[in-house]
């Protein structure tokens, strides 16, 4: 009986051999179910059944399989991989973690489903292990993979940005792109932009001479490369030539919804607060369902923060709750970003000191964007009306940030409007010491040297406006502009000081020095010198001189004077009495003035009226117009009916109203 059963395995055996080599994978699982019949401990049939189904995408029914077979550690390779397939990132590692063997096959199913976990840096470990004791035809492929682990772990800050290597562009279009990825993640946008249009010509060039590929493959393979460019010029500001890119993607209409969100969510970053309408359906696009296993989590992030931004900024109250709530509780590293969202929409419907309270705790929870939160706090107190306030907080900034330009010209702003110009001189001073002590950039130096200088000009305090305008004068010397401010205010107290300047101002000659006046003159206008000529008694310059007789002076130029115009005596009407008030409408015509009445025409008879019982036939009989004559009918007028469509023609219009001309005609 053994014997037997053991002859009809071996036969089993031999055709499932034979159908795998033909992958006839439908006839490898009834011959697998018939061994399996025959003995249910046969391992081999139970990974065979699995394969088969698995290269069938029928990965619910392998993993069915290899849990009935309850082979685990045999067949924990396959059953991790159907998880992976099926989303069950998690189950996956925990079952692969319990393999029996650590084959190479299993290190890299490890390193997919860490990458796909997001545990970038375990998943570079695994992937050098196989890279360095492993060598086939999938070296390639394998050092693909670990670029894009790089290039995630540069995105999460959790890879050295300065030593990037640049991929040579003989390697696979692949590498290329991950490799400008990289090189994107890490702020090299213009060596990132050449990198990825190389992987776009390598990967046209490939797919067309080696595959044989249609238009329509090649775009579909190629979409990604473009998009990733779009991104990158919109990184470098130039977001027209992305917009192109991006529309060019969509019109063909990639399969991949992953690819398809990313575009939309672009786009609306782009349109930014105009296009409402469009930027509500892309976001619509790009927050569909199913995309939670096809982006990364900052992907995802990325997508829910401009959703809550756009509601924000197109006035959708609840959405913008809503949303902000969800950012709270799914990404946690974007709550102080959620919280700021929150105090702005409670500013806007005028809930400014809850806003603030939010603030303030804000400031709490994140020291480390102190200043940030603080600057938001003072918008908020600028809404309320409360000047002081804001110039608290932005005083009690630390010196670094007090002392930025920006904050420097809103605190003078601030206390200005307030009245306290000893203040706001006062800061504009601390500015400059602070600048001066610390040895900043000369150009920050000097715009707010100039900007003290003109305050204090403005403000009658000449002395401390001409110290800030010598050293600006001392930092810039051949400055003309610097030096005749200078000069200015030093007039206003010290005149010798202003006087021993000013023999450094330039000569006029040669301030005028290849000046092309003829130039200068044309500029200014013809009309312009025409009144000067007239007011001075000149002939116009465009107008040629007329020869002077021989022996004859041109005589000069008399100044008469203006004959004074005798105003005309105003004409009264014969019938004029000045104790009424003339009527305001005897300017108008009689047919527009208020009591104006219509003459009743007798001869235009009024339709279907008269007197109850009266034939129509008593009053057709007395009408001339129905009466049969010798006299030929007048001819009636037009109907305004429209005309028929055809060809549009000028017609000649009579003049009327006018006398008849003598002579012969009818």
């Amino acid at each position: 009986m053994a014997e037997v059963k053991a002859a009809r395995l071996s036969g089993y055996y031999g055709e499932l051999k034979k159908f795998i080599e033909n992958s006839n994978y439908n006839k490898v699982i009834k011959v697998a179910n018939k061994i399996l019949a025959e003995d249910v401990k046969e391992v081999k049939a139970w990974q065979c059944k699995t394969v088969a189904l698995i290269n069938l995408d029928q990965f619910s029914d392998a993993l069915t399989t290899v849990i009935k077979s309850k082979f685990f550690s045999e067949l924990a390779f396959e059953k991790a991989y159907c998880e992976y397939r099926l989303n069950k990132v998690a189950d996956a590692f925990q079952t692969i973690q319990g393999a029996a063997q650590s084959t190479p096959k299993v290190l890299e199913l490890q390193a997919q489903i860490l990458y796909r976990l997001e545990r970038y840096d375990e998943c570079h470990e695994v992937y050098r292990d196989i890279i360095r004791t492993t060598s086939d035809d999938f070296d390639m492929e394998r050092e693909t993979n670990m670029t894009a682990v790089l290039v995630n772990r540069t995105v999460e800050g959790e890879e050295d940005e300065g030593e990037v290597p640049v991929v040579d562009d003989s390697a696979s279009y692949e590498l290329i792109y991950n490799g400008a990825c990289r090189l994107l993640a890490a702020g090299k946008l213009e060596q990132a932009l050449e990198k990825l249009q190389s992987a776009e010509e390598q990967c046209r060039a490939y797919l067309t001479q080696e595959e044989g590929a249609t238009e329509d493959e090649v775009n579909e393979e190629v979409a990604i490369i473009r998009v990733q460019q779009g991104h990158c010029l919109q990184h470098l500001g130039r977001e027209r030539e992305a917009l192109t890119i991006y529309n060019s993607v969509l019109k063909t209409k990639p399969d991949d919804p992953a690819l398809l969100a990313i575009i939309n969510n672009n786009l609306v970053s782009i349109n930014r607060t105009a296009n409402v309408f469009d930027s509500r359906k892309r976001m619509k696009a790009a927050t569909a369902s199913g995309l939670e296993h096809k982006l990364t989590t900052r992907q995802r992030s990325t997508i829910a923060l401009n959703h809550c931004l756009l509601a924000y900024h197109t006035n959708q109250e609840e959405v913008c709750r809503t949303e902000s709530q969800a950012l709270l509780k799914e990404y946690p590293l974007l709550t102080l970003k959620a919280r700021v969202i929150q105090a702005a929409q409670l500013g806007r419907e005028g809930k400014l000191n809850e806003a603030q309270a939010l603030l303030n705790d804000c400031i709490k929870e994140y020291p480390q964007h102190t200043t940030e939160i603080q600057l938001m706090t003072t918008q908020i107190l600028l809404a309320k009306g409360d000047k002081q306030a804001a110039c608290t907080v932005l005083s009690s900034l630390p010196d670094k940030d007090r002392n930025r330009p920006g904050v420097v010209s809103a605190l003078v702003a601030l206390q200005v409007a307030q009245g306290d110009r000893d203040a706001a001189s006062k800061v504009l001073r601390e500015a400059v010491e602070w600048h001066q002590n610390n040895k900043t950039s000369a150009s920050q130096l000097g715009e707010l040297w100039r900007h003290a200088a003109d305050f204090h000009l403005r403000t009658g305090d000449a002395a401390t406006a001409a110290s800030s305008l010598l050293e600006l004068h001392k930092l810039n010397p051949h400055d003309t502009t610097t030096l005749a401010q200078l000069i200015t205010a030093y007039a206003r107290y010290d005149l010798k000081a202003a006087q021993k300047l000013s023999r450094e101002l330039p000569g006029v000659g040669s301030v005028v020095e290849g000046l092309d006046v003829e130039t200068l003159e044309s500029a200014l206008g013809h009309r312009y010198f025409k009144k000067m000529q007239q007011g001075r008694g000149e002939a116009s310059p465009s107008s040629p001189k007329a020869p002077l007789t021989p022996g004859l002076e041109q005589k000069k130029p008399v100044d008469k004077k203006k004959a004074k115009k005798k105003k005309r005596k105003p004409r009264l009407p014969k019938d004029y009495n000045p104790a009424m008030t003339p009527d305001p409408e005897r300017w108008l015509p009689r047919w527009q003035r208020k009591g104006y009445r219509k003459k009743k025409d007798r001869r235009v008879k009024e339709v279907m009226k008269g007197t109850q019982g009266v034939s129509s036939e008593a009053a057709d009989k007395f009408d001339i117009t129905k009466t049969a004559g010798t006299h030929k009918p007048a001819q009636a007028a037009m109907s305004p009916q429209p005309e028929s469509q055809g060809p549009r023609r000028n017609l000649i219009k009579k003049k009327g109203g006018g006398k008849k001309k003598k002579g012969s005609g009818w």
